[in-house]
């Protein structure tokens, strides 16, 4: 997961990472499926795979397994992004730019 507010992670540490990459926003065809696989209605599934939140909890991108089928249903997307980051799922295909942040 990448997140787009830099202050709000930096309790992650000093390495940071920047996406280069412009990753589309999550398909209605990962919605359908999240509904499915969590036995939710579209709208609670659409906030699973939404989190208006990404640093504070990643919803349906927290469950390795549901990950994992996505990848795979949807034809091996690169990542998504959501309203506050983005979510990778193929690190080898997009571009990060990292940095050590040593403001200490």
């Amino acid at each position: 997961m990448l997140f787009c507010d830099s202050e709000r992670n930096s309790h992650y540490g000093s390495h940071v990472w920047t996406l280069k990459t412009d990753l589309p926003p999550v398909s209605q065809a990962v919605i359908d499926y999240a509904s499915e696989f969590f036995g939710v209605d579209q709208t609670e599934a659409e906030s699973l795979v939404n989190p208006d939140d990404i640093v504070d909890s990643a919803g349906a991108w927290d469950d390795a397994q549901f990950v994992s089928e996505v990848y795979q249903f949807c034809g091996e997307p690169t990542g998504f992004r959501t309203p506050d980051g983005a979510v990778v799922l193929d690190r080898e295909n997009v571009e990060l730019d990292y940095q050590v942040d040593n403001q200490d």
